[in-house]
């Protein structure tokens, strides 16, 4: 049994989406999750099921940051897209790297909070932690206005121990002021505070 954070979610209003639109959101949710599991002492699974559904497990530390690296992956692929995200917290249980048969109280209770999730929240982690509790009403407000671009100057600096602003900023071919002018935008740096608590705890 380990100490984990499990999402399951699906994807707002995916019936607006064509079968490549859905898959192209799926790839970027996959490729999102493989750089979550490049993270330090990380790990992170990922499988799709139901359609629109979806589930992944990585270290409980990373829930928060992780939830928001999620949320900005599927708004870099068009304006409006997102994905809601219960999050379980606590031991589980994972056979191989397959999610099938994973089981523990963190994926009951992740499907617990997407099933009990209330009209326009999109992040709910309600058997979390306390500060995670409190951190996630503000990151899923501030999400849910990214743009797609914002969404992605987000998902480069919400990693842990991101780089330079000047190394982000020639990688998306910005000048650092405009990344600057973006981040600001996006609440990256209160996010970043926001993350910074919940693992320090």
């Amino acid at each position: 049994m380990q100490n984990l954070a499990v999402f399951t979610g699906d994807i707002v209003r995916s019936s607006d989406l064509d079968s490549h639109d859905l898959s192209g959101l799926f790839d970027a949710l996959r490729a999102a999750c493989d750089t979550v599991g490049q993270w330090p002492d990380g790990m992170a699974l990922f499988e799709r099921f139901r359609g629109d559904g979806w589930q992944m497990a990585l270290p409980a530390r990373y829930a928060l940051r992780a939830a928001l690296v999620m949320r900005a992956a599927v708004r870099t692929t068009g304006k409006g897209r997102s994905t809601r995200i219960g999050i379980g917290i606590g031991s589980g249980e994972i056979s191989g790297n397959d999610l099938a048969g994973a089981e523990g109280p963190a994926f009951v209770q992740s499907g617990h909070a997407l099933d009990h999730m209330k009209r326009n929240i999109l992040l709910s982690a309600p058997d979390g932690p306390a500060t995670l509790r409190v951190c996630l009403p503000m990151a899923d407000r501030i999400a849910q206005g990214w743009t797609p671009k914002q969404a992605l100057v987000a998902q480069h600096m919400l990693v842990p121990a991101p780089a330079t602003q000047e190394a982000i900023a020639a990688q998306l071919g910005h000048s650092r002021q405009l990344l600057q002018k973006q981040a600001n935008a996006a609440g990256v740096f209160a996010l970043i505070e926001s993350c910074e608590a919940y693992e320090a705890e």
